[in-house]
């Protein structure tokens, strides 16, 4: 899990309560140093002193010099700037210190010695400079959440453009068939009616998720094979097996109706006497193997792989990039009598 997605980063950066927590652990380290020459109550007004000084010295580095002219890429001006707000802050708070401690050191410190003023340049110019690394860590972390954050929405858009060209094309292709039983007056008619509504409800209900139980999309898809079924009657073979436990894992919904639409729609012609479409599932705690294989038609001999299925399976094919990055392998093998597809999932991150 990335840093800034965490509860509690978002908390503390939403309250600001980084900065609080860091100048108060600033506080306590120039505490401490000054405690080593002066007793306590002076020590803390001390470190107070400075912390405020370099407090205010980065603040302006931060929010004032960074984004009037480094942003604009004002380099030159910029260093400079830096420059004199370092030697400004060093010599107020070289002032103000002696203002404070002279009656205690007396005659002992002289403020304008270089030991005491260069040590003050390089204290303020490393409190400036730690405080801008952290800005520029914080701002990496914040442009990679929101870089993650764009790649989630451009996915699930795209997921929801792809799903949104699937729900019609079914519904145009499931409207035909009960149309064409409609015309003869068959007695399947209202079964289909059924089969079909329940296949609605699924794509209503689960097709917006972006996971769904694997026993829901196997329920689907036999509510799928059964619609065909009725429409084909005894002329065409369906078969569906599953081997393995479908419980208690997770696939993206309606992965596998592209295929299916596929078998039936180019694998299987209307003037077929005899076709089958064979549908085996194959599961394991770690992945899934979905095979179809159907019979084809003369007429489809020799079309290419990308023939078949056309706008379909290249639906799918991004849809796997997107839900199944690296983690899945699409075959499919054009014969003269047959179409194979064969589909291995790997279902580690999918469970319920």
């Amino acid at each position: 899990m990335s840093l800034v997605n965490t509860n509690w980063y978002q908390k503390v950066s939403d309250l600001k309560l980084h900065h609080l927590l860091f100048w108060l652990a600033y506080l306590i380290f120039w505490a401490l140093f000054y405690n080593n020459e002066l007793p306590l109550n002076l020590s803390l007004i001390n470190a107070f002193i400075t912390i405020s000084i370099h407090g205010v010295a980065s603040y302006f580095n931060l929010y004032i010099l960074f984004n009037k002219l480094l942003r604009p890429k004002l380099y030159v001006s910029y260093v400079l700037a830096v420059l004199l707000t370092v030697l400004l802050a060093s010599l107020i708070w070289m002032v103000t210190i002696y203002a404070v401690n002279h009656n205690y050191f007396g005659s002992l410190r002289n403020p304008w010695e270089g030991r005491y003023f260069v040590p003050m340049l390089l204290s303020v110019s490393y409190t400036m400079a730690i405080t801008m690394s952290l800005k520029m860590v914080k701002h990496w972390y914040e442009r990679e959440r929101l870089t993650k954050d764009l790649e989630r929405v451009t996915m699930e858009t795209e997921l929801k453009y792809l799903k949104s060209q699937i729900n019609p094309h079914f519904l145009f292709n499931s409207l035909n068939s009960l149309y064409a039983l409609t015309l003869t007056k068959s007695d399947k008619a209202p079964e289909l009616v059924l089969k079909l509504s329940d296949i609605l409800r699924y794509i209503l209900y689960d097709g917006g998720e972006q996971w769904v139980s694997l026993e829901k999309e196997v329920a689907y898809l036999r509510n799928y094979l059964d619609l065909e079924h009725i429409r084909n009657g005894d002329r065409l073979k369906i078969q569906f097996d599953i081997n393995g436990d479908i419980r208690g894992k997770q696939v993206a919904p309606m992965l596998f109706l592209t295929f299916l639409e596929n078998s039936f729609k180019h694998g299987i012609h209307q003037k077929t006497t005899e076709g089958y479409v064979q549908v085996t599932m194959d599961v394991s705690d770690e992945d899934l193997h979905f095979r179809i294989a159907n019979s084809k038609a003369p007429k489809l001999n020799g079309t290419k792989p990308s023939d078949v299925g056309g706008i379909g399976l290249e639906n799918i094919r991004k849809r796997l990039n997107l839900l199944y990055p690296n983690r899945h392998d699409l075959s499919i093998a054009d014969q003269p009598d047959e179409y194979v597809v064969d589909l291995h999932l790997d279902l580690k991150t999918n469970r319920t």
